[in-house]
């Protein structure tokens, strides 16, 4: 077990084992996907990740190249990178993470910011009957 060494601004989710994190929402690809233990999210990156050495996997889109992701700080199995595809067609997965939302939590600044926006909208308002 390590360390987490990365930390995200925004909107970001988190391993559900440690509450490391992992991405930020604005990295997600694609929701549409399905990981072993159901729906998962598509991530341009992810940071608080250790690979498995690559090895040939069956998935529900064709034989790819994978590496199985865990987190840094918890050891808790994630999801998949994409090393390589069979598909001309899914080249953009490539160097792209496959985490399983099961795994994950949305950090609580989720709420802070929607917290400050409505602040924010509040005060406005109030500014505006004045």
């Amino acid at each position: 077990m390590g360390k987490f060494t990365e930390y995200l601004d925004g909107k970001v989710y988190s391993c559900i084992g440690c509450r490391s994190n992992l991405a930020r929402h604005t990295d997600i690809v694609s929701k549409q996907y399905e990981g072993n233990s159901g729906p998962a999210y598509l991530f341009r990156n992810a940071v608080n990740v250790r690979c498995s050495p690559p090895k040939c996997e069956q998935l529900y889109s064709g034989n790819h190249t994978v590496s199985t992701i865990s987190c840094v700080t918890c050891s808790y199995q994630l999801g998949w990178k994409y090393v390589r595809v069979s598909s001309p067609r899914q080249k953009y997965k490539e160097g792209t993470y496959l985490i399983e939302s099961a795994y994950t939590i949305k950090e609580n600044r989720w709420e802070e910011q929607f917290s400050n926006t409505l602040l924010k909208l509040q005060r406005k308002n109030s500014l505006e009957r004045t």
